[in-house]
């Protein structure tokens, strides 16, 4: 005789429920996983902000002790009035001797002087949002040194910002705490002209957006620089156009392209600001060993 008991299904899921609860979980991962990186990447502005700040302050301190000016090493006025070079002599121990492996004109090395001096931590070179490493202050064998034994970063990957060009000889053009308020003194790292998407002598100031950001730093993935301002004050840009009279930041103006900035500008070791207000941040991120 039959029993009467209704069949019960064996616990578990069906395959069309667990299609659906699959799908579930992949529509929260698509909604959660890029607000918890947007939040990431947001603390990461901050704390690149606050980098900036603190490497402002150190600026200030060294300007306070040498007569207003902003870190600069050994300048050849004569045979590169306008030229940079960047990641030399990082052994070197003293910037200014004449024999000295850091090269004159050197826009890293004179950042360095900030750390020589005890003014700042390495670390504070480092952008958050990079993979970029503090400098460990060794000799390059793990070897540590104090930062009076060298003379400059020994990577490009150890230095995330880049510098307002101190070597021109542009009537006007000063680089120390007179400078006005808006004039762009550091930034998120020039892009340069040879990385993926990266072209800041094609952009300009009436581009829209996705083509301008071919000229924003890569350290925020394009999407704009935090930008150090001489008064003191940091803000996220969008655009490279953040500077005085519509400046590009990572360009110099070209002479006869005067502000308001209707393009790109000119970038080159061998050139330098053409302008008293002109900014001009380097070096790039394709330069130096990484």
């Amino acid at each position: 005789m039959r029993s009467g008991r209704l069949l019960r299904r064996p616990p578990g899921f069906t395959i069309v429920e667990l299609m659906v609860l699959i799908g579930i979980l992949i529509l929260l991962l698509s909604i959660f996983v890029p607000y918890l990186m947007s939040l990431r990447e947001s603390s990461n502005r901050q704390r690149c902000q606050d980098n900036l700040r603190q490497i402002r302050t150190a600026l200030q301190a060294y300007a306070d002790a040498n007569n207003h000016d902003f870190p600069r090493v050994v300048y050849d006025e004569k045979n590169n009035p306008f030229g940079y070079t960047s990641y030399t002599g990082p052994d070197a121990h003293d910037p200014f001797a004449p024999d000295s492996a850091v090269k004159p004109n050197d826009v890293t090395a004179s950042l360095w002087l900030l750390v020589r001096g005890d003014l700042i931590d390495t670390g504070r070179f480092i952008c958050p949002s990079t993979s970029d490493i503090r400098d460990p202050l060794d000799d390059g064998r793990r070897q540590p040194l104090k930062p009076q034994q060298r003379g400059n970063f020994r990577r490009a990957r150890y230095l995330s910002y880049s510098y307002a060009s101190p070597f021109s000889l542009a009537e006007g053009y000063k680089m120390n705490d007179t400078q006005q308020a808006d004039f762009a003194l550091m930034a998120d790292m020039n892009p340069g002209i040879r990385g993926h998407n990266d072209d800041i002598l094609s952009v300009r100031p009436d581009d829209k957006p996705m083509a301008r950001a071919k000229g924003n730093s890569n350290n925020h993935d394009k999407a704009g620089q935090n930008v150090l301002y001489a008064d003191g004050h940091v803000s996220f840009q969008p655009t490279p156009f953040c500077g005085l009279g519509n400046d590009n930041i990572y360009t110099a103006l070209v002479p006869e392209d005067k502000p308001p900035a209707h393009g790109a500008g000119a970038w080159g070791q061998g050139i330098g600001p053409t302008w008293y207000a002109d900014s001009f941040l380097v070096p790039t991120d394709d330069e130096g060993p990484r």
